[in-house]
């Protein structure tokens, strides 16, 4: 049967920190669905500042095409619209913005396609029917009333989004229990991993001692606890830094010990791993957190190398293959003792779990149930 057209209304841009919204898109192209990741249409209001003003002028330039990709089949668009947040923009957005989009898109990819919608926002729920899909995934990857800065409708828009979507799919059990009395169909769908990408450094073996930590992705005040990171540097690991730092985390920076690389490609991040001995995933619970599953959790699994990581309720649920650190002091004092608690059956657990995990074994899941409501 031909595979129809797949548009991701994702909530990221293309080129931002590797999630899941770009997994996903990557794995519908690869499996022969023309695919279009359609960059984030918006959240929040954007800060005031240089910054925002340079994405902005980014956007205009990137408008409609947001650039070509490596993968075949895989096409990015980058809409140009305003954010779901006051009545003014909503119906601009639905007069002018949205309908210049969506012809955009049907251009692209043809009649009919399936969509799989992140941000369930106003501007979603008014794209999706201007796009005549047929069938509509919502992967509810966030919760999203936790965000700063959201409309203050967006628990009523997502409750639309649940009941419009054919399928829904939760990355944790704390979602899928939210949203289980409204879609009590919807299905779990965890993180996963591109296992031989990450699996090359299973061959790079680490001496006994810890010395060098890394945390890879986003590091923000929100989420990222950076107390336990300055606890970890301070004890004399070196801590390495992958990603995006805030405007808050940059005085990490300060402190000796923190190696930070910036940003590196999701394909080139292995290489960057060379030579780590642990990772540490130290986030803040709390209300934004709690719902997460980290989708670079089966990555550092993957790699047979220990993981320290905060008690996030999806992290709890992988006590067996993680160890979990409740506060800055006690992250230490288990790398402290990794040399002791390290066993070849860890290390193999650890590999098994993230084989089991992969992108290709949790595709076909998603792709299973799509074809069952076609």
């Amino acid at each position: 049967m031909r595979k129809p057209p797949v548009v991701i209304l994702s909530g990221v841009r293309w080129d931002f920190l590797w999630q899941r919204h770009h997994a996903i898109a990557t794995m519908f192209a690869r499996a022969g669905y023309p695919t279009v990741f359609v960059e984030t249409t918006g959240l929040a209001n954007p800060r005031p500042g240089l910054s925002t003003l340079r994405k902005v002028f980014a956007r205009l330039r990137r408008a409609r095409y947001g650039g070509p990709t490596s993968e075949k089949g895989l096409a990015v668009y980058a809409p140009l619209a305003l954010p779901p947040t006051y009545r003014v923009f909503r119906g601009l957005n639905r007069r002018y913005f949205l309908p210049w989009v969506a012809r955009d898109l049907l251009q692209i990819t043809g009649p009919d396609p399936l969509i799989v919608a992140y941000p369930p926002t106003r501007t979603t729920l008014d794209l999706i029917p201007c796009l005549r899909p047929r069938a509509v995934l919502y992967d509810c990857s966030d919760d999203y009333e936790q965000f700063p800065g959201v409309p203050g409708d967006i628990a009523d828009t997502e409750r639309e989004l649940l009941q419009l979507a054919d399928l829904v799919s939760c990355t944790s059990r704390r979602l899928l229990e939210k949203v289980r009395p409204a879609r009590p169909d919807a299905f779990p769908s965890g993180p996963a991993v591109d296992y031989e990408r990450f699996a090359v450094l299973q061959d790079d073996k680490r001496s006994k001692e810890i010395r060098t930590v890394c945390f890879f992705g986003s590091v923000s005040r929100e989420r990222t606890s950076l107390a336990a990171l300055r606890a970890i540097a301070e004890a004399g690991f070196e801590v390495r830094l992958l990603g995006d730092l805030g405007r808050v985390a940059r005085n990490l920076l300060k402190t000796p010990g923190i190696d930070f690389r910036s940003e590196v490609p999701h394909v080139q991040l292995p290489g960057a791993l060379a030579g780590v001995d642990a990772f540490v995933l130290p986030y803040e619970i709390n209300g934004l957190t709690a719902g997460i599953s980290p989708a670079k959790t089966y990555e550092c699994l993957a790699t047979g190398k220990p993981v320290v990581a905060s008690p996030l309720p999806a992290l709890k649920e992988l006590a067996g293959h993680v160890y979990l650190a409740d506060r800055p002091e006690e992250f230490v004092e288990v790398l402290r003792e990794l040399d002791e608690l390290e066993t070849e059956e860890r290390v193999r657990a650890r590999i098994e779990l993230s084989r089991r995990n992969s992108w290709e074994a949790r595709f076909r899941e998603i792709e299973e149930a799509l074809w069952r409501v076609l």
